[in-house]
C-alpha cells in the first residue's frame, strides 16, 4: 500500500491508500457477466438460461482439441468422461481420491485452454454434462488462475451452494416458497419492480437445541456459521491449491507454505478471541487416540436431501479408520523429527535445512500441509488430510462414488464444527515448536534508530448484531428461467458487525524513511480473569493490518481506517445487484469500477464481540524499517497486489518474546476495551 504525505502545519499526516480500483472495459464486462451466469441453478442447466444449453449441445471438446494447449490432458479427460464419472446429483468432496482426481482433471482442461472463448464454452459443455459441485470447485479454481479470469469475481459461495451455508429448516422454508406456500414460513415479501423478494427469518445451530456440553457451538455459532467467515476460508484455498505445483502455475513459491501455517494461525488467534468474549476458555489440542470430547450436531442436509453427520460427545474413532491413526502418527513423527533434527529428506535422498535459509521455514510448512511443493510427500503425508479423515466419522461407503457428509469433508463447512480449531492447533503447534528452536529477537534487530511511536489512540471500539441478507434461490428448484427471474429468496440472519474506527499513531522520525506499521490485538486477560504477560501471550496477537508509509523528518500524524486493511474486504455486493449494473452497463455503456482486490477476510469480524462492560485487549503497533532490497510483490488470486517487506509473516511475535527486548521505542502497547450494544443502542439503521 501506497502513502501520501501531507503537510499540516509543522506535522505530517500520513494516509495509506485505497486497494487500487479499475475501470472495466466492454470485454472485462461481458466475460464478467458471462462468469456468473454459469453459477445459477447449477442442478437446472437445461431450466436457467436455457440458451447455455444450446451452445452446450453444439460444443464438442473432441472437436477442439487443437484449441487447448495441453492436448494429453484433454484426451485423459475425454476418457474418464467416457467411461463414468462421478454422477450429477451425488455429493462431491474434495477430500475423497476419486472426486479430487476426476476435478483436477476439469480444471487443468479448463485452465489449458487457450483462449477465453474455448475455456467458456468448456465451461458451458462441463455444465450440463459433469457432476455440479465438481464443476463448481474446478471452475472457481480454474476463473482465480487464469491469466484471461483472474480479475474476474466468482458469486458468494453461500449463495451459489446454500445447502453449505444454512440449516435445513430454512432451505425448507425456502422450499414452500418456491412452490407458492408461504403459510407458516414466517417470511416477509416485498416486491419491488415487478420482482418478489422473500426474506425468510435464519437462527444459527444453537438456537435449536440446549447442549450444554458443546458450549462452542451453543454460544459461538454467530461466528463459526458466519457465511462470509466460510466464504473467506473457502477462497483461501483456492488461492493456492494443495495439489497445484507452484513453478506450473506460476503461484509464489517462497511464501506458499508460510502462508497457509499463517492463515491457520491467524483463524486460530481470531476464533480464540470470540471464545474468550464468551467466556469460554483455552482451544483444546486433539489426541485421535482417544475418545473425541468435542461433539458437533449440524442440522444440516446435502443439496441431494442426505443429512450431514452428528458427533455425540466422547465419540470413539471409528475402527475402520485406525489405517489413518496410523498413518497420521508417523506423519507426525517424521516433522517433530525434522523440527529437532533441522532438515528435511526429499525423494533423492537429500537432507534440505530447515533453518540456515529464508526459505527453511516454507519448506517445512509445505511438507506439514502436504501440498504439491512438498520435498517429498509420500513420506511427510498431509496432516490436515489425515484429520479430516479421521476425525469425519464417516461410516463406510458401498460404492467409491457414494459419501455420507460431515462437516470436516468439506472446505467451506470445516469451521461450523468447533474440532477443526483443535485440528488446526495441533498443526499450527509445528509452526510453534520450529520457532521456539530460533533465538528470539534481540534489541538490536527489533529497534529503528531514530524513529519513535510518541502515542497511538484509537476511536471507540464498539460491536453489534445486525441484519443481512443471503440469497438463497439457489437451493430451490425453478419452474422455468421467466420465473426464477420473477422471485427472489433469501436468507436473513442476525450477524456480528462493528462500527468503523481510526487509529492515531504519532511518529517521530529523525530523518525521511520508509517504514512498515504493523497492528496486532490480543486478550490482556485469560478466562480466569489473570492478566497475560507478552513472553506468555505473545502467540495469541492477531494482526489485523500493515501497510508502508514514508515518514518525514519530523513528527509524523498518521491516520488509517479499519476498512483499509490490507487483510479485509467488505461485504460482497448480492449477485443480482452486481449482475444489474453489469448488464446496465453494457447497454448504456456506464462506467463499471471494480477492486484490485477481489476477496479477503470479512472486515465486519476485524473485532471479537467484546462485553456491554467492555471486553479488555492489548493493541500492539510496531514501526520498522522498509528494505527495498529484500521486498518483493505478491499478486494474489485472494489478497490481490501487495508488497511483502521480506520480514516472516507475524513478525516481530513470531518468535518467543523476552519483556526486555520489546522495549524499543518503534514498538507501542496500549490497553484497549471493546463494547457490545444493541444496534438501536447505537442509533443504526438496519
Amino acid at each position: 500500500m501506497k502513502a501520501v504525505a501531507l503537510i499540516l502545519a509543522a506535522a505530517c499526516l500520513a494516509h495509506a491508500t485505497q486497494v487500487p480500483t479499475h475501470t472495466a472495459t466492454k470485454q472485462y464486462l461481458t466475460k464478467q457477466k458471462s462468469i456468473y451466469e454459469l453459477f445459477w441453478h447449477i442442478d437446472q442447466p437445461t431450466v436457467y438460461h436455457p440458451e447455455l444449453y444450446q451452445k452446450a449441445r453444439s460444443f464438442s471438446v473432441e472437436d477442439n482439441i487443437s484449441s487447448y494447449n495441453d492436448q494429453a490432458i484433454v484426451t485423459e479427460f475425454l476418457q474418464r468422461w467416457k467411461h463414468g464419472m462421478l454422477p450429477r446429483g451425488d455429493v462431491f468432496s474434495v477430500i475423497y481420491r476419486q472426486h479430487y482426481d476426476e476435478m483436477i482433471c476439469l480444471f487443468r482442461v479448463l485452465y489449458t485452454a487457450k483462449d477465453f472463448d474455448t475455456f467458456y464454452n468448456t465451461a458451458v459443455w462441463a455444465r450440463f454434462h459433469v457432476n455440479e459441485h465438481t464443476f463448481v470447485y474446478a471452475l472457481i479454481n480454474a476463473v482465480m488462475h487464469r491469466p484471461d479470469t483472474n480479475d474476474l469475481r466468482v458469486p458468494p459461495l453461500y449463495e451459489v451452494l446454500p445447502n453449505f451455508f444454512f440449516n435445513e429448516d430454512v432451505l425448507h422454508k425456502a422450499y414452500h416458497v418456491a412452490m407458492g406456500d408461504t403459510t407458516g414460513t414466517a417470511s416477509i415479501k416485498k416486491t419491488i419492480s415487478g420482482v418478489d423478494t422473500y426474506y425468510i427469518p435464519a437462527n444459527y445451530s444453537g438456537w435449536y437445541v440446549v447442549r450444554d456440553e458443546t458450549p462452542e457451538q451453543q454460544k459461538l455459532s454467530y461466528y463459526i456459521e458466519d457465511v462470509g467467515l466460510n466464504a473467506y476460508f473457502y477462497l483461501s484455498y483456492h488461492d493456492f491449491p494443495w495439489w497445484m505445483n507452484s513453478v506450473e502455475y506460476h503461484m509464489p513459491e517462497h511464501i506458499r507454505g508460510e502462508s497457509f501455517i499463517y492463515n491457520f494461525k491467524q483463524m486460530l488467534t481470531r476464533y480464540y478471541l470470540e471464545r474468550l468474549s464468551n467466556d469460554i476458555g483455552e482451544i483444546d489440542y486433539v489426541d485421535v487416540t482417544r475418545p473425541i470430547v468435542t461433539g458437533y450436531y449440524p442440522t444440516m442436509h446435502s443439496h441431494n436431501g442426505v443429512p450431514f453427520i452428528q458427533r455425540p460427545v466422547n465419540s470413539k474413532i471409528p475402527l475402520h479408520n485406525h489405517h489413518y491413526v496410523e498413518a497420521l502418527q508417523d506423519f507426525q513423527n517424521r516433522i517433530a523429527d525434522a523440527i529437532d533434527n533441522g532438515y528435511l529428506v526429499d525423494k533423492h535422498g537429500k537432507h534440505i535445512n530447515i533453518y540456515d535459509t529464508a526459505e527453511g521455514l516454507n519448506h517445512l510448512c509445505n511438507a506439514i500441509q502436504g501440498n504439491a511443493d512438498s520435498v517429498k510427500k509420500e513420506y511427510y503425508g498431509s496432516l490436515e488430510y489425515m484429520y479430516r479423515m479421521i476425525l469425519g466419522f464417516v461410516p463406510q461407503s458401498t460404492t467409491k462414488y457414494h459419501i455420507v457428509p460431515t462437516s470436516l469433508h468439506f472446505i467451506c463447512t470445516s469451521m461450523r464444527d468447533p474440532l477443526f480449531f483443535g485440528m488446526a492447533k495441533n498443526i499450527v503447534n509445528y509452526w510453534m515448536r520450529y520457532k521456539a528452536n530460533l533465538p528470539s529477537y534481540t534489541h538490536k534487530e527489533l529497534v529503528f534508530p531514530g524513529v519513535k511511536i510518541e502515542s497511538v489512540t484509537v476511536d471507540k471500539l464498539m460491536t453489534f448484531f445486525d441484519h443481512f441478507d443471503s440469497l438463497i434461490n439457489n437451493a430451490v428448484s425453478v419452474q422455468s428461467h421467466e420465473k426464477a427471474q420473477s422471485m427472489l429468496i433469501k436468507a436473513r440472519q442476525q450477524r456480528l458487525n462493528h462500527k468503523p474506527f481510526t487509529y492515531h499513531i504519532t511518529v517521530n522520525s529523525d530523518k525521511n524513511t520508509k517504514a512498515v506499521i504493523r497492528i496486532f490485538f490480543a486478550p490482556k486477560y485469560d478466562v480466569h480473569g489473570h492478566e497475560l504477560d507478552i513472553s506468555e501471550n505473545y502467540m495469541n496477537f492477531l494482526e489485523v493490518d500493515q501497510w508502508i508509509v514514508d515518514l518525514k523528518s519530523g513528527i509524523n500524524k498518521i491516520e488509517r481506517h479499519s476498512h483499509e486493511s490490507i487483510y479485509v474486504v467488505p461485504d460482497e455486493v448480492p449477485s443480482e445487484v452486481l449482475y444489474k449494473k453489469i448488464v446496465k452497463a453494457i447497454e448504456n455503456d456506464e462506467p463499471f469500477t471494480y477492486p484490485g482486490q477481489l476477496y479477503g477476510f470479512p472486515e465486519r469480524l476485524v473485532l471479537p464481540k467484546g462485553k456491554k462492560e467492555g471486553f479488555p485487549l492489548k493493541m500492539f503497533v510496531c514501526v520498522t524499517p522498509f528494505d527495498e532490497t529484500k521486498s518483493f510483490k505478491i499478486d494474489s488470486p485472494v489478497w490481490g497486489p501487495s508488497v511483502a517487506d521480506g520480514h516472516p509473516m507475524g513478525y516481530p511475535l513470531d518468535r518467543p518474546v523476552n519483556n526486555f527486548n520489546f522495549t524499543v521505542p518503534n514498538f507501542y502497547m496500549k490497553d484497549v476495551l471493546v463494547y457490545h450494544r444493541l444496534a438501536e443502542e447505537l442509533n443504526l439503521t438496519i
